[in-house]
């Protein structure tokens, strides 16, 4: 009689657990922050997430996607997909073909239409990792998909289904579970899957984070002297960004505007071969940005004013245009030569501007014209602010002074030479 008893109460039990499941979610999988990081180039995060305390300890899983494109196929002739190291919230151990006992296997595969990641774990509960019921959950690891012809890949990936058929995720329990009194249903250290098709499942998503963006910060062309510029910028994030190039136009009274000049003179191309030209490579897509610089341009005249564009190549072959900046190129001449103090009873300092580099003569001559002193004889002096001093001998007269300033070009016979002149008071 008790064993026809016990046999109508499972008979019952599982009549009810067909005709009235509750379904239950355990899990979630998650396609995290997809992002085409190079022309090439697609990167994601494989997240997973605990949502039930029906379990803790993560066993294996095996999750299949695609890209989410109807015209575009995945293909082991074409595609490649690795882990990148250190990426794994989990302990991996990198030898393939054993068997895991304390660590996880994750392996990454191209199959004829799908990516597959398979995740092998421990065969012990004890060893497995136990997700945190909140939060993140654990990052199965960041992974890289490569197109092997360099092409650009599709920007969006896609879970394929049925569910029940594609994907697999397992855990493992830590006690024996029972069935019904003295009725045992699993042994401590199975694996359960997650998803039976009726009383529980994994909730599989892609989360797209908000569309990058390309940050310029500030982009400068700062004349440097001997006709030569210096171009730098900085970038704060990057996106799709294949590589900068940089062009020049004249500013004419006709044509002010740098948005509307004719940019026929190349200054800069990343696709160039030669250092510094690849220095303009960009980051791709990058949260994070980076300084860039190119020196130097040469220019042919003085007395004009350059305008500079930069832009850059996207993945797509786009050209954006970031920013603009103009700079005359000055001639080599002295300006704002002011003596301090002025009158003076024993010396006085002259601080001076040059333009450019120029090759400086100075002196001090009398009211009559007489030169008193030589301060400066063929010297070098480099674009920029400079001074020097002056210290009336002790036999100078009262009166008026002149210090005379020569500039000398350095190598082009296109600027004259040019002078100033800074009037100076002794006053005893």
């Amino acid at each position: 009689m008790r064993k026809v008893c016990s046999l109508i109460i499972i008979i019952l039990f599982w009549f009810s657990y067909k005709l009235f499941p509750q379904s239950l979610n355990l899990a979630n999988a998650i396609l995290d922050s997809v992002t085409l990081s190079k022309g090439n180039q697609l990167e994601f995060t494989l997240r997973l997430e605990r949502v039930s305390d029906r379990w803790l300890y993560f066993a294996n899983a095996t999750f299949q996607f695609a890209f989410d494109s109807l015209n575009y196929n995945v293909s082991p002739d074409r595609h490649h997909i690795e882990l990148v190291p250190g990426s794994s919230d989990l302990p991996i151990i990198a030898i393939p073909g054993i068997l895991p006992t304390v660590s996880y296997i994750v392996t990454p595969n191209v199959l004829p239409g799908r990516f597959s990641i398979t995740i092998a774990g421990p065969e012990e509960f004890s060893n497995c990792v136990a997700l945190p019921l909140s939060g993140n959950g654990i990052k199965i690891g960041k992974f890289i998909i490569k197109t092997k012809d360099g092409t650009v890949p599709p920007t969006k990936l896609r879970w394929l289904e049925p569910y029940i058929y594609y994907q697999a995720c397992a855990y493992k329990i830590d006690r024996d579970s029972l069935f019904l009194p003295n009725m045992l249903r699993y042994q401590v250290n199975d694996n359960i899957e997650m998803d039976d098709g009726l009383r529980s499942f994994v909730n599989y998503s892609t989360f797209d984070r908000p569309a990058p963006k390309t940050v310029l910060k500030y982009f400068d062309a700062d004349y440097v002297g001997l006709k030569k510029l210096r171009l730098s910028w900085e970038t704060t994030s990057e996106a799709y960004v294949d590589g900068f190039i940089v062009v020049r136009a004249l500013r004419t009274i006709d044509n002010p505007e740098p948005a509307n000049l004719n940019y026929s003179d190349t200054v800069a191309d990343y696709r160039r071969s030669d250092p510094q030209n690849r220095g303009l490579l960009g980051l791709g897509t990058s949260s994070t940005g980076k300084t860039y610089s190119f020196e130097f341009d040469s220019v042919s005249y003085r007395g004009l004013e350059y305008c500079y564009k930069l832009l850059y190549r996207d993945f797509f072959g786009n050209y954006v245009d970031l920013a603009y900046d103009c700079e005359r190129i000055p001639n080599s001449i002295i300006t704002k030569a002011t003596p301090s103090p002025n009158p003076f009873s024993v010396s006085t300092r002259i601080d001076y501007i040059v333009e450019d580099d120029v090759i400086l003569d100075a002196f001090v001559n009398d009211f009559s014209g007489r030169i008193v002193t030589r301060l400066l004889k063929g010297v070098y002096t480099p674009k920029g602010q400079h001074s020097i001093d002056f210290l009336a001998s002790y036999n100078a007269q009262e009166g008026l002074y002149n210090v005379v300033f020569i500039a000398y070009p350095i190598d082009d016979p296109t600027v004259e030479i040019s002078r100033a002149i800074v009037k100076l008071q002794l006053i005893r």
